[in-house]
């Protein structure tokens, strides 16, 4: 009870998993440069919380100089 496929729907089959195949690629590659993305994103907001600690403890200092005086 084994269907036997035609060599014009082999062909589309065939066609079909090479077009899976390359967009499979594609995405991957996408995939590859969302990480990198995310991690250089990871790294700046990092760098943005370190130099906005900076400056709330420069504004801190400077505040208690101010009206310490």
């Amino acid at each position: 009870m084994g269907t036997q496929l035609t060599d014009v729907e082999l062909g589309k089959m065939i066609h079909a998993v090479d077009q899976l195949s390359t967009e499979v690629d594609r995405l991957t590659v996408r995939i590859d440069q969302l990480e990198s993305q995310l991690d250089k994103g990871k790294g700046v907001l990092l760098g943005v919380f370190v130099v906005a600690s900076g400056i709330g403890a420069a504004m801190s200092t400077l505040i208690q100089k101010v009206f310490s005086s």
